[in-house]
């Protein structure tokens, strides 16, 4: 792991936070730590088992033997959340959300991963599914509905609920108000009001769908 460290306690007397991130994924990720320091710099401070949104994911902040923080993310692979030393999948998933959305030329909207989506009898369990991000009151509420091909019923589950049984929802989950997903195995398509593009001519989409 290549681990990527604030100067935070030299500069201003605060714990310093580190972020591990996979080898495989490169260098240059300093960035991820930015937020940190220019909260910091206005006056913020962190604490043990804090949550931070990074992206849609939601980062737990632990402190180690040296008294300073390690983040945390989610590991994706077990309900309730189990938490893994890192920010690989963190990075992994806001990289892939921003160039989604980067080919309609829209910018990200971010949800939390503990906001609720509304999910139909039949998403699970079909090979194919239909993603809308509605407007919403509820500030719990992400505004996705999730529906399979013959939609009935409807549930409220945590968006995390939703991406642990169905991964591939965690690339759109950043399109903003209005979007619509239509995911087939053989083709992808995003539609938001005029625009639209699809893995029949979208490189980066047909990557997605691999």
């Amino acid at each position: 792991m290549i681990e990527y460290r604030t100067n935070l306690r030299q500069r201003f007397g605060h714990p310093n936070i580190s972020v591990a991130v996979a080898p495989e994924l490169g260098v240059g990720f300093e960035w991820i730590l930015s937020y940190f320091e220019n909260e910091v710099a206005d006056g913020a401070a962190f604490s043990d088992k804090q949550l931070v949104q990074i992206g849609w994911m939601l980062v737990m902040l632990r402190k180690n033997s040296s008294g300073d923080l390690d983040v945390w993310e989610p590991s994706f692979d077990s309900i309730p959340i189990t938490w893994v030393k890192g920010g690989s999948m963190t990075i992994r998933h806001l990289m892939l959300q921003r160039e989604v959305c980067a080919q309609l030329d829209v910018g990200p909207e971010f949800p939390a991963l503990n906001l609720s989506g509304i999910v139909s009898a039949d998403f699970l369990d079909s090979d194919s599914f239909y993603m809308d991000r509605e407007a919403v009151d509820a500030a719990a509420d992400s505004g996705w509905l999730f529906e399979g091909p013959e939609p009935s019923g409807g549930k409220h589950y945590s968006l995390f609920e939703i991406a642990v049984a169905r991964p591939e929802i965690i690339a759109f989950l950043a399109l903003p108000m209005g979007a619509s997903v239509k995911y087939r195995k053989s083709c992808i398509d995003i539609r938001i009001g005029l625009q639209s593009v699809s893995s029949k001519n979208n490189d980066f989409l047909r990557k997605v769908l691999r």
